[in-house]
């Protein structure tokens, strides 16, 4: 560690993780995912150390941390020093923070980056630019500066925890943020892409199997280096994928029609998902004309709403219970109740984020504790 504050930090996390704890909420999360009635609501408490009065853990911006590895690596690890105080129900795992433009910058399109709105890639908004990516394939991934880059997180980390048992033991890497297949061509292309839609279809669909091509192949690399399974995961937010390896996000479908979806988006996911047995898929905006292909969709096994305040929750739980996937809720804890009623009391875990933000670590135990127990 450069920074002698750094590894002191480390020591005060070891010593606060408790296996005994870990082996429950590990058993949590597979009942969860099995379907099982559970003990309790899980909840996990999305707040960051800086977000309370007390911080005594470092933590950097993004700007700042972006290209140092260990203020990204501590950065990432505040979250694991959070659930450890809370004592809520996630699971520990860290991952590189290089925002969303991971797979746009293995293909060496260029981001902006500011701590407000964290990474944007820059798109080439040009077509024969477009068919030019295509015609040149896939980087290779060792001599990739994108990928070396995620590489040299986890060969930090592997250091880092090598002197402590719990570290090494209970917290886990995350593949770096991949988005999705629509979401990925969005970010490369560009705003034009709407256009394209309808001047020049085949392109589109050329290159949305491009990027899926180069989402899954993304994916099977940073998952081996990693030493991650193929087909499951701990992923962000502390939440363990039991069923599927991988998240796609569909903010970008949320801004096209169910028609454009079935014939442009839905294949192109399902193909995603096929390699890793599927995983979660997260969106925000209002994607309540979508929702149905989703429902659909081979290998969408939980399903996280960016914007729930825009969807009907107690239906969302009569669809994941029809479709027996797993729901993370992160809206209005109003109707709790009546979900665990409707999901008997399986397959749903709150998420507590922006729409219920405690003002101290002492709330935030005490609203755990609420969504844990109510109903």
């Amino acid at each position: 560690m450069k920074i002698k504050d750094h590894y002191y930090a480390l020591e005060k996390l070891d010593r606060l993780i408790d296996p005994a704890h870990v082996a429950k909420t590990e058993e949590l999360h597979q009942k969860l995912w099995d379907g099982e009635e559970l003990p309790y609501t899980p909840c996990v408490c999305n707040y960051q150390v800086q977000d309370f009065p007390v911080q005594d853990f470092p933590y950097y911006g993004f700007c700042e941390s972006y290209n140092e590895v260990e203020k990204n690596f501590m950065t990432s690890l505040a979250g694991v020093y959070n659930g450890v105080l809370l004592n809520d129900d996630r699971l520990y795992q860290i991952r590189p923070d290089f925002g969303v433009v991971n797979i746009p910058e293995f293909f060496g399109v260029p981001s902006l980056m500011s701590d407000q709105m964290r990474s944007i890639s820059q798109p080439l908004q040009d077509r024969d630019a477009i068919r030019r990516l295509m015609d040149k394939g896939l980087p290779d991934f060792a001599s990739n500066p994108h990928c070396q880059k995620i590489c040299e997180f986890r060969e930090f980390a592997d250091k880092a925890f090598a002197k402590f048992e719990n570290l090494s033991k209970y917290v886990h890497l995350t593949i770096a943020d991949m988005q999705g297949p629509f979401d990925i061509a969005c970010l490369i292309w560009g705003s034009d892409i709407f256009l394209a839609i309808y001047d020049e279809p085949e392109l589109l669909q050329d290159f949305m199997s491009f990027v899926t091509d180069a989402y899954i192949a993304f994916g099977k690399y940073h998952k081996l280096d990693n030493r991650e399974p193929l087909t499951s995961a701990y992923h962000i937010c502390g939440l363990k994928l039991v069923k599927g390896g991988t998240r796609i996000c569909d903010d970008s479908a949320t801004l096209c029609s169910a028609d454009f979806y079935c014939n442009f988006i839905h294949p192109y996911n399902e193909r995603a998902f096929a390699p890793f047995e599927g995983g979660w898929l997260h969106y925000c905006g209002n994607g309540n004309h979508i929702l149905p292909a989703i429902f659909e969709t081979k290998g969408v096994n939980a399903l996280h709403l960016g914007n729930p305040e825009k969807h009907d929750f107690l239906e969302i739980c009569r669809k994941i219970a029809e479709h027996k996937i797993v729901l993370y809720w992160s809206g209005s804890l109003d109707k709790i109740a009546e979900a665990k009623k409707i999901t008997k009391n399986s397959r749903l875990l709150i998420l507590l984020e922006r729409f219920q933000k405690p003002n101290s670590l002492i709330e935030a135990n005490r609203m755990v504790d609420r969504v844990r127990f109510q109903g």
